[in-house]
């Protein structure tokens, strides 16, 4: 109970840092070196938590991805391509509403931590010359970021699922799934794009040469994908390609200078600053074994419910990693005697409440990325999501009870 308390207590750190104008990551820093050293885990443990980032195959491998994807948008950024696609989207699409929840969904089948800081400069200027609030632009960048990942048959918050339960379903999982991400979309909508009013414009342009332009334009934010996909290489030494294409694309001038200029270090620190935070949570080994605990206590459908939605949100939420949350409650789930369709619907329930801790965490690095690059403050997007996230815990909960219903 002391480490779940202090676990608590700590995070209370980052608002506070935060609104004495300390930089997210240094927040998040400083509130993992507290956590370490109150929690109890010995500082030992906690060399080894901070250690293991820099060891860890796959934390190298996000902060190298962070740091290109960083450049790519920054070089695209600079050498205008990135206006490029926007001018030809509105002659191929017209709708300035459709252009900026298109662009973040289509990032979103990019599988890549912070994926959210190719969209969002996008997102900005669309959203400046619609006169939206720059914590309006952050919300719809992140909402819509974040619809492929639930369907996606190679995302890892699906791929971990076989891991643990052998016997289970992805399509099905993916069929359950898309009632949460159609919910997401209704709400997205209704929440941040229904009050925008626009002058009615139609794809005049719509020619075969726009779309090929289109295609050739946004061919480096998708190339490296495709690379990764057939070759199997490190999706950040694809990204090489992503960068040879901007320079293709580009006047070539300065090139070099230009992709050591777009290296936004913020970012790198928070993505480290993140990573430090979950390794030391993991560590945690007290906290952990007290929701385990609540957990075998559960005897019935809305017990278990309540206990995978308050478990999984609050990993989701302290880790700011979906998968790290889905591999503290999924073994839970293989531990229950109950039919495989009911498996099904608590691990859409699990899947679910981890997305919402996610989505909403200060650690969350798409968010942490949108804040930064659209100079938003974290609890000025909070509050532009205070009825959003009721709305996304009712629709989960209840789609979830009807599931059990008629499943």
């Amino acid at each position: 109970m002391y480490q779940l308390i202090i676990a608590v207590l700590t995070f209370m750190i980052i608002p506070i840092l935060i609104k004495f104008k300390v930089k997210l990551g240094y927040a998040i820093l400083t509130t993992a070196i507290v956590l370490g050293v109150v929690s109890g885990i010995g500082m030992d443990s906690f060399f080894d938590a901070i250690t293991g980032v820099f060891k860890s195959r796959s934390s190298q491998n996000t902060i190298l991805i962070v740091t290109m994807v960083s450049i790519l948008g920054g070089v695209m950024k600079h050498y205008g391509i990135l206006d490029v696609i926007v001018d030809t989207m509105q002659k191929v699409i017209g709708s300035k509403r459709n252009i900026i929840t298109i662009i973040p969904a289509m990032v979103g089948f990019l599988t890549i931590p912070g994926g959210a800081i190719l969209s969002a400069p996008f997102v900005n200027r669309i959203g400046e010359e619609i006169e939206l609030s720059p914590p309006r632009r952050a919300a719809i960048n992140l909402v819509f970021r974040h619809l492929a990942m639930f369907i996606l048959p190679f995302s890892t918050s699906i791929i971990i699922v076989p891991t643990i339960l052998p016997n289970f379903s992805i399509p099905f999982l993916i069929l359950l799934n898309s009632v949460f991400v159609a919910g997401i979309v209704i709400a997205g909508y209704l929440m941040f794009l229904k009050d925008i009013k626009l002058e009615k414009v139609e794809a005049k342009e719509r020619t075969l040469k726009n779309v090929l332009k289109l295609f050739i334009y946004i061919s480096p934010i998708y190339v490296c994908v495709i690379i990764t996909g057939i070759t199997g290489i490190p999706f950040y030494l694809s990204m090489f390609a992503s960068l040879l294409i901007v320079y293709l694309l580009g006047d070539k001038k300065d090139f070099l200078k230009t992709m050591v200029r777009s290296i936004n270090y913020k970012i790198v620190i928070t993505v480290t600053s993140v990573l430090i935070m979950q390794s030391t949570i993991m560590k945690m080994s007290d906290m952990l074994e007290i929701f385990n605990n609540i957990f075998q206590a559960s005897d019935n459908f809305f017990t278990t419910m309540f206990i995978l939605l308050i478990t999984s949100t609050f990993f989701g939420f302290m880790t700011g990693y979906k998968v790290a949350a889905l591999a503290i409650t999924l073994p839970l789930i293989a531990q229950l005697n109950v039919s495989y369709e009911m498996v099904h619907i608590y691990v859409y329930i699990a899947t679910g409440c981890a997305f919402l801790g996610y989505f909403f965490s200060p650690l969350h690095l798409c968010q942490a990325f949108t804040v930064q690059i659209m100079g938003v403050s974290t609890l000025d997007l909070y509050k532009e999501y205070r009825f959003y996230a009721p709305i996304l815990i009712l629709i989960l909960v209840v789609s979830a009870t009807v599931f059990s219903i008629i499943l």
